[in-house]
């Protein structure tokens, strides 16, 4: 009994001195190991929690502080397999939306398995990280079609019911991001005619993104981000303030309305904002401006956001420089994107 007590004290004292980190086998303080030592791992045995998967680091974006629109980063995860080169000539037409139904560490793993026969270009994370996962030059296996899979390219938002299992408000503005970059790139258009679910692809059985996929809501996003092109700005004529009749030296405002019938949002103090502007950029009758931006652009929007379907005010100031009757000709347009369309606007200003 004694012995069998001394040697219970002994190992007592041996697993003290391990839990006190003093064991021969740990590093001094004055000691560094050689290398950091990483075991095998195989990921095909491990937990969900303990799968490794390479990202960057990420910082905290709730619906509070998270600023939208903005330019998306991907973090590039290539797969060796499971997609095809090239698209043999097709052009890029359709954007398709999935979901996972699995964790975005899972889907990566499946994306590397040349058994499942899928991938997708891009994979966005709960947190909104994206990451991509096939060139969009080349062509993923994503839509059970192979000629939808030529001609699109595909998304996979994380939706898990253990680690992701509603989409997030991080999600919606990554996608939205992600596909107005697409369409800047590519030219597909942000409609639901080209941006679809992957239960919209002809012959499918799948259902995603599913009920719980806020369309109108997501569609909205793209619109405050969206390239404005020949294709996307449009505007319609909504009023106009009577024609000003002033003195030599008096001062008038004269303001237009314009409704958005567009499908990109007209976004104040960006590359998106609205302005009026003299067609042909004539400056010939700059001399009656006051104040106006620059000679050939008499008003910027007023409002910080114009949605589609939305109406700006464009106000801008006139004097009466020189006596005369003289004939302002308008058209809305985004500069670096396109003129709107042509709605033989003008105003008429009597210098008495």
């Amino acid at each position: 009994m004694q012995r069998l007590l001394r040697r219970s004290v002994f190992v007592l004292v041996i697993l003290l001195i391990n839990a006190l980190g003093l064991s021969d086998a740990m590093p001094r303080d004055n000691e560094q190991p050689d290398v950091a030592v990483v075991p095998a791992l195989d990921p095909a045995a491990m937990p969900e929690s303990a799968i490794p998967i390479a990202r960057v680091a990420t910082t905290s974006r709730s619906s509070t502080s998270m600023r939208f629109p903005y330019a998306p980063q991907s973090e590039y995860l290539p797969t060796h397999t499971n997609y095809w080169e090239g698209r043999e000539g097709a052009s890029i037409d359709y954007i398709v939306i999935h979901y996972t139904d699995i964790s975005y560490a899972r889907t990566l793993r499946a994306f590397n398995i040349r058994a499942s026969d899928v991938s997708a270009h891009y994979v966005i994370r709960g947190d909104g990280h994206i990451a991509q996962i096939v060139h969009e030059a080349d062509t993923a296996w994503h839509s059970g079609n192979v000629w939808y899979n030529r001609h699109s390219i595909g998304i996979e938002l994380e939706l898990d019911h253990v680690t992701n299992p509603v989409f997030t408000t991080e999600e919606y503005y990554a996608a939205a991001a992600l596909v107005c970059a697409i369409s800047a790139r590519e030219g597909v258009p942000l409609d639901r005619a080209h941006v679809i679910g992957h239960n919209e692809v002809p012959g499918t059985t799948h259902t995603d993104p599913g009920p719980t996929w806020d369309w109108p809501h997501f569609m909205w996003l793209t619109s405050l981000c969206a390239p404005p092109t020949s294709a996307t700005v449009h505007a319609s004529f909504v009023s106009e303030t009577p024609y000003p009749t002033i003195d030599p030296d008096d001062k008038a405002l004269v303001s237009v309305v314009l409704r958005n019938t567009g499908s990109t949002a007209w976004r104040k103090g960006t590359e998106q904002e609205a302005r009026l502007g003299i067609p042909g950029n004539s400056r010939d009758l700059a001399f009656l401006g006051d104040a106006w931006p620059t000679p050939e652009r008499p008003a910027v929007q007023q409002e910080d956001i114009v949605p589609p379907g939305g109406t700006a005010t464009f106000s801008f100031g006139v004097t009466g420089a020189l006596p005369g009757t003289y004939t302002i000709p308008l058209r809305g347009v985004v500069d670096g994107g396109a003129w709107m369309d042509d709605l033989g606007m003008y105003t008429v200003v009597t210098v008495r």
